[in-house]
């Protein structure tokens, strides 16, 4: 086959699977499917062959036409295996499709080994027509294992989260919501986990942040206290992730969408005199989230590895004040305590390229920064009032593949500071005045210098 008939056939394939949707696959085809298995059919193992074998005489043969994956997460297979009952052994959950369920056409199946082959414990009826994704977590404090399934339903915008439990061989459903993206985390400091839930809207109106927990009066994983309403009109989420405050208290890290192609941070924690979630970035002076608002793609993250999470704050570098094109930012990325910003780190982010670079404090409102469109290489410069006037350059970092051509005369004035799988990272740092405040030299630079 020619490169280019090779490559018909993976577009090809590739919309086809959008079409048809990721979900419906063949009880043929128990491995999750990439490019290559769209171009060889996978192969099953023999426990796979017994397990399909097992299912249909479970289901009857028809009934279970289509299997359904996973799409997120740790489990991807629609075959997870998992030790439900702790006897050591692996037991089989199976998700697939039954038609002759009208409103909810996904199914689990549990199957187990007792040594004569598998057979199928139980079948339940799913929550949606596809499955989102699937946790094994510790929530209910009742023993056995707690099992999170999150659906999804054609032509509804939030999915369903069901928290179930397997115990005597039996599974049965704890607790049920809405959401849009989901986050097992420890705020509310008990002996179990939680289950923060966020919903989005498309319409760009308020949309809920709720948090689901152990309530040990009543022995029941519920909501606890009252939904919050967050500040930010979330249209969808870049990343929801569990970290500290810097007085190492737990909060979890929202970054988002909004429309109009603008991103945002909220950080929400647990209240615990009050008994419910509130944002940390609302204070009597200051309404911190809109200091977050960029049209950069950027997340929180630990900076310096130091355990507590840093959230990205961004402003015009000097020379770039009005909104233009190609406007370049300085990126503050702050920590927070009970006060407000109690550390603030300034970066420049060149998310293309794939790295950072920490600004020393005597480059604050005295550096900026210029981009060559064609090679994408970002170069210092002193600012002296005019970005067409920009005359001592302190820095330039330029990114080649390896497998790239390399112009011969880098390798007398650039120096390899960096390489990251095919990429190796070069800076060239020019004759700059002597004595300079701002002046750096390489050493500083490998300081200042970070890959994200």
């Amino acid at each position: 086959m020619s490169k280019a008939n090779r490559f018909l056939l993976i577009l090809s394939s590739f919309f086809y699977v959008l079409l048809a949707g990721c979900s419906d696959i063949s009880l043929e085809s128990l491995l999750q499917p990439g490019i290559d298995d769209l171009l060889h059919p996978p192969k099953l193992t023999p426990e796979q062959k017994e397990i399909a074998s097992a299912l249909e005489a479970a289901v009857g043969m028809g009934r279970a036409e289509k299997l359904k994956y996973p799409h997120r997460g740790d489990y991807l297979s629609a075959f997870v295996m998992y030790d439900l009952d702790s006897d050591g052994q692996e037991e089989a959950m199976v998700f697939y499709d039954d038609p002759n369920n009208t409103e909810y056409q996904t199914q689990i199946c549990i199957l187990d080994n007792d040594g004569d082959g598998w057979k199928a414990l139980q079948t339940y009826p799913g929550s949606g027509t596809a499955v989102d994704q699937i946790q094994f977590v510790d929530i209910s404090g009742q023993g056995g294992c707690d099992i999170l399934i999150g659906w999804e339903q054609v032509n509804q915008e939030l999915k369903t989260v069901n928290l179930y439990n397997f115990k005597n061989g039996q599974m049965k459903s704890l607790f049920s919501n809405t959401y849009s993206e989901l986050l097992v985390t420890r705020l509310t400091g008990g002996k179990h986990s939680d289950l923060l839930l966020l919903e989005s809207s498309a319409l760009a109106k308020p949309v809920d942040a709720k948090l689901a927990t152990l309530l040990p009066e009543e022995d029941v994983v519920d909501i606890i206290g009252e939904e919050y309403r967050l500040t930010n009109a979330f249209t969808s989420y870049l990343e929801v992730k569990y970290g500290l405050l810097s007085d190492r208290s737990p909060a979890v890290f929202i970054d988002g969408r909004l429309s109009g192609g603008q991103y945002c941070t909220d950080v929400l924690y647990f209240d615990r005199e009050q008994q419910k979630l509130t944002s940390r970035l609302l204070y009597d002076v200051d309404d911190y989230s809109e200091k977050t608002i960029r049209t950069l793609e950027i997340v929180c993250q630990d900076i310096d590895g130091d355990g507590i999470m840093d959230m990205p704050m961004p402003e015009p570098l000097p020379g770039y004040e009005e909104e233009m094109e190609n406007s370049m930012y300085l990126i503050n990325y702050s920590c927070l305590d009970h006060n407000g910003i109690s550390r603030l780190t300034p970066t420049v982010v060149n998310r293309e390229a794939g790295y950072m670079i920490k600004f020393p404090d005597s480059w604050r409102d005295k550096v900026t920064v210029t981009q060559e469109d064609k090679t994408n290489e970002w170069r210092f410069w002193v600012y002296n009032g005019s970005l067409g006037q920009l005359r001592e350059e302190l820095l330039r970092i330029k990114v080649y593949s390896s497998k790239d051509y390399h112009d011969k005369f880098d390798a007398d004035t650039y120096r390899i500071i960096r390489t990251k799988g095919n990429f190796e990272y070069y800076a060239y740092i020019p004759l700059a005045e002597a004595g300079s405040e701002l002046t750096i030299d390489y050493g500083q630079l490998e300081e200042m210098f970070q890959l994200l």
